[in-house]
């Protein structure tokens, strides 16, 4: 099935840069050296998508007790020093990217300067020139800020926005803002993506192509 549109609204972290892989296991990796250890499952349905401030929140609820005051640091610092030494963009996502013809812009939890770092890293910058971070909102994902926000800036009404996510909590976003969402389950399994309330599920670039029609 294809379905009509006026623009697409990207998330950046496991859609556009290959990174949910990385920061899933290194925040796994620390939690489990503080006593917590999270399955597949609640890892993808609780941290994967939310902002770090969420995530250390979550932890600490579960843990019932505080992380150390150095943990985010900590964690960003590791985080920084993988991105610079392995990311690269998704497979097929750059070729994805050359043949849309719609308006297209970036709503992310990361933060600015860690978002135009991974652009940068990756060269897309210039291709995501209309691009919103957590420190753009209120409210980061799941609530709807951020995609709202995007379609603003490229003049969309919502409904004819389409949102391109992995994450649980990125889905309820776009959802929220009363859009549909294309949930990208190459990481994160699709029942979990689907029960969020994805629109469709693909499993690599070359799907996306012909859910968004690109391929006529």
């Amino acid at each position: 099935m294809t379905y009509s549109y006026k623009a697409v609204l990207f998330d950046c972290d496991g859609v556009i840069v290959d990174t949910e892989n990385l920061s899933n296991d290194l925040l796994r990796a620390m939690l489990k050296e503080q006593g917590l250890e999270l399955d597949d499952q609640t890892l993808h349905d609780k941290f994967t998508g939310f902002t770090n401030q969420e995530n250390l929140r979550n932890a600490e609820a579960m843990l019932g007790k505080a992380l150390p005051t150095h943990f985010d640091a900590e964690y960003r610092d590791k985080f920084q020093a993988l991105m610079e030494e392995q990311l690269e963009p998704i497979q097929g996502v750059t070729e994805l990217l050359s043949k849309i013809q719609t308006p297209i812009a970036m709503a992310t939890n990361a933060r600015r300067q860690e978002m135009n770092f991974k652009l940068n890293k990756i060269e897309l910058a210039e291709r995501f020139s209309t691009r919103f971070c957590v420190e753009d909102v209120e409210h980061g994902k799941p609530a709807p800020d951020l995609y709202l926000k995007a379609a603003k800036a490229v003049g969309v009404a919502p409904e004819d926005c389409i949102v391109i996510e992995d994450s649980v909590a990125g889905i309820r976003a776009g959802r929220a803002a009363g859009m549909r969402v294309f949930a990208f389950s190459e990481t994160v399994p699709a029942e979990l993506q689907l029960a969020a309330g994805a629109t469709e599920v693909f499993d690599n670039m070359k799907q996306l192509e012909a859910l968004l029609n690109l391929n006529s």
